[in-house]
């Protein structure tokens, strides 16, 4: 099941205040998989990476 924007911000926002580490979201589309790692604290190069499911959902990796 795929995360919403605004579960993903909250998360988002509490995970950014622990040590930082490798998570994944699972995003509808790529443009709500784009607007998180662009929350801040944004992604830097490297931080972040997208793998498109047959299902048209996105895996989104990141570093935080």
């Amino acid at each position: 099941m795929a995360i919403t924007s605004a579960d993903a911000q909250a998360l988002k926002n509490a995970l950014s205040a622990q040590d930082k580490t490798w998570h994944v979201f699972t995003f509808n589309t790529p443009q709500e998989a784009v607007d998180f790692v662009n929350l801040p604290p944004a992604q830097g190069a490297g931080e972040a990476v997208f793998d498109r499911a047959p299902d048209g959902t996105v895996d989104t990796y990141y570093f935080l």
